[in-house]
């Protein structure tokens, strides 16, 4: 649940509090060059665990992304030049496959822009095309208090509204949630749970998805395995 709490002077900027909450997340200043290995369970209601396997090689710029999904296995590989491969069952799709499956260069960087961004925070709040609001609030998040970054993005980057929630003390991110439109109360919000710890990385270990509107459960990404190369 989110509620807004009056405060009379703001006692840190947005951007000094995106600093203070890499510095939790990334004190070695590691991900821009580290190599993760995760394994992710996605768990929904009614439907049996997808595990995936991925590597985000921000040294290279590259991504791989195995999924085991109904049966079937999905392989995704991106370059530093977008440049991507696909696999299906370990062999390369045919065009009907293609069609039906949506085993597109689209499909593959999608997968990569999300696991990157949503494994990257906060640090991914640095990169070209964000517009971090000076204003912070301090506001409740599931209970707790928190201090409240909002987030926008240039439109060729991104039109939906975020907002990131931190605790006040050791800036680590407990939480998001974002907008496609605020007004309308629609999107998703997220509640972090756990910490891996690796390398000079602390990256959240779960991921629980509600719906804005209802509260309703969507499902939970529970980070099995994480290994970090420097």
């Amino acid at each position: 649940m989110l509620l807004a709490l009056n405060v009379s002077a703001q006692e840190i900027t947005g951007q000094e509090l995106l600093n203070r909450a890499i510095a939790f997340h990334n004190p070695s200043g590691n991900w821009n060059t580290a190599k993760i290995d995760l394994i992710i369970d996605m768990e929904t209601p009614g439907n049996s665990a997808r595990r995936s396997q991925m590597t985000i090689d921000n040294k290279n710029s590259s991504f791989y992304l195995k999924m085991l999904n109904s049966g079937s296995l999905y392989e995704y590989w991106v370059d530093k030049n977008d440049s991507t491969e696909l696999l299906y069952n370990f062999m390369a799709p045919d065009s009907l496959q293609v069609d039906t499956l949506n085993l597109t260069k689209e499909r593959a960087l999608r997968w990569r822009d999300y696991y990157t961004y949503l494994y990257g925070l906060p640090m991914k709040l640095k990169d070209p095309g964000t517009q971090v609001d000076p204003t912070v609030q301090r506001t409740q998040f599931m209970n707790q208090e928190v201090l409240a970054l909002k987030v926008t993005y240039d439109a060729a980057v991104g039109e939906d509204i975020w907002y990131f929630y931190f605790n006040p003390e050791t800036f680590a991110m407990v939480g998001y949630r974002f907008y496609h439109d605020e007004a309308a109360n629609d999107g998703e919000y997220i509640v972090l749970e756990g910490m891996e710890i690796q390398n000079g990385l602390r990256i959240p270990k779960n991921r629980i998805w509600y719906t804005n509107a209802d509260n309703r459960l969507l499902g939970t990404d529970y980070l099995i395995e994480m290994k970090v190369n420097r």
